[in-house]
């Protein structure tokens, strides 16, 4: 009886949940896009272009930048793993691994195996006999990304976070392996290999690859490519503050920070702001939509349930 009066209570009350969740939705939803309306539209009053050839200027602490221009950087991105280097935003390193793949068939109930890249090595210890421990790997690094520290637009730093926008990789650079590095890496896959099997490990293009060939993979071999966003003209919306660019807006989510590639004026960077506030706000009314519609006839049949007791 008692698990019974838990189930009823829950039953009753998840119509109220979902009715007044839809509530609570609506009216914050109407608060944030009103806010954000706001903000935009003292932006477009407030927004200063910045000259980035020109010095730090103290009259623009505390003020809406719109700036475009040329990233740089202080000192190159270091891979500490390959001592690979690339003058760029952005470096990053994806690391694959040619294992034996194990697939169980439900229809006909039997194992399958085969050979294939994989994003992280494969444990093979209860493979069939005939594949038990066949999987090994050279190398085993994992996946990085290396984001500069010290980003620079004209006499302003630009922070880890708004780089972190730029989503533009390129595999475009020229992977360059130190004699220390192409050492560290020839011992680490000869301890690893089997039967005594010589190992190369070599910089192709983009990537560099630790085993046979890359035309002709074996299990163990593994394949460490590079991509980068290179520095670039970009354009830059946001408050200058201590030598930074910072978030422009009196509340923590409300607020105007935007970087995109290439030459973009501040007056279509803030109706993109608008657009997506409009946007957004109407997906989230037509959830809170959506919930009180849903809870609404549920909660009403309650409430005449309980009347008519």
């Amino acid at each position: 009886m008692k698990d019974k009066s838990v189930t009823g209570t829950l039953a009753n009350a998840l119509p109220f949940v979902v009715f007044f969740a839809g509530a609570a939705l609506f009216l914050w939803n109407e608060y944030r896009t009103a806010r954000l309306a706001i903000l935009i539209r003292r932006a477009e009053k407030e927004v200063v272009e910045l000259d980035i050839d020109a010095p730090a200027d103290p009259a623009l602490e505390g003020k809406l930048v719109h700036a475009y221009g040329r990233t740089s950087c202080e000192e190159p991105l270091r891979d500490p793993d390959t001592g690979v280097e690339a003058d760029a935003l952005v470096l990053k390193r994806e690391v694959s691994y040619y294992q034996v793949t194990e697939y169980y068939d439900n229809l006909t109930e039997k194992y399958t195996y085969n050979e294939d890249w994989c994003d992280t090595p494969l444990s093979s210890k209860d493979y069939k006999a005939a594949y038990r421990d066949a999987n090994f790997a050279y190398v085993r690094l994992a996946d990085r990304k290396d984001t500069c520290s010290s980003v620079m637009l004209g006499p302003y730093m630009l922070q880890a976070d708004l780089v972190g926008w730029l989503r533009d990789f390129s595999d475009n650079i020229q992977v360059e392996l130190s004699p220390a590095a192409m050492q560290k890496l020839s011992s680490q896959a000869a301890e690893a290999s089997r039967n005594g099997r010589p190992v190369r490990v070599r910089a192709i293009n983009n990537y560099v690859y630790i085993g046979r060939t890359p035309d002709d993979p074996a299990v163990g071999d593994v394949n460490i490519e590079y991509s980068a966003i290179p520095h670039s003209r970009v354009s830059v919306l946001a408050k200058i503050e201590g030598g930074r660019y910072v978030k422009y807006g009196s509340e923590k989510e409300f607020f105007i920070y935007q970087i995109v590639p290439g030459n973009v004026g501040a007056a279509f960077m803030l109706d993109e702001e608008r657009r997506s506030n409009r946007s957004l706000g109407w997906v989230l009314r037509g959830i809170a939509l959506v919930l009180l519609v849903l809870g609404a006839p549920g909660s009403w049949s309650v409430i005449k349930k309980s009347k008519a007791k």
